[in-house]
């Protein structure tokens, strides 16, 4: 049996208009919340659904960021390595200078060390993967579609795939 948990208003049952009663009249004039089904892995899994109070497919702009191919050094024996991470330049905000340290087929680690924080429209989502940042220095507030969480030094902050999120520093 499903587990819910209910915060604000809902509809008597999924997927129906759901009126603003007495909220103005809305986006476009048309007085209804606007339903998003949030789900990683299709509706066999947990899913959320989220009501806005305009359509969650109303962007600014859309840009893809770079994807390299990802190149495996040669076969070799196992042995230790020293990864200097700190000698990484700074470059680029959080998502575009990140570099990549370590990758299997599973995961792809990265090191960002960003040189400027982006800007108050920019938002990000990985719709490919999970994403889990550890943060080495400093705090701010993640910001989504979930609300507003404060991280600080030493956090680990968990993005399921397809969430769209900002870090504010």
């Amino acid at each position: 049996m499903p587990y819910y948990q209910k915060l604000g208003e809902m509809p008597r049952k999924h997927h129906i208009w759901f009126h603003r009663d007495g909220a103005g009249p809305g986006f476009k004039n048309e007085g209804i919340y606007y339903e998003h089904v949030v789900t990683t892995e299709g509706f066999n899994e947990a899913f959320s659904i989220m009501y806005h109070l305009r359509p969650p497919t109303r962007v600014r702009n859309v840009k893809l960021l770079k994807c390299e191919e990802l190149k495996k050094v040669t076969d070799s024996p196992l042995r230790h390595h020293h990864l200097k991470t700190a000698s990484i330049p700074r470059t680029g905000d959080l998502y575009t200078g990140r570099v990549p340290i370590l990758f299997n087929q599973d995961v792809v680690a990265y090191r960002a060390r960003p040189e400027k924080v982006y800007d108050k429209f920019e938002y990000y989502k990985n719709g490919g993967a999970d994403e889990i940042i550890f943060v080495f220095r400093g705090g701010g507030t993640l910001e989504s579609i979930f609300g507003k969480q404060r991280y600080r030094a030493e956090d680990y902050i968990v993005i399921p795939r397809g969430i769209t999120y900002k870090l504010i520093p």
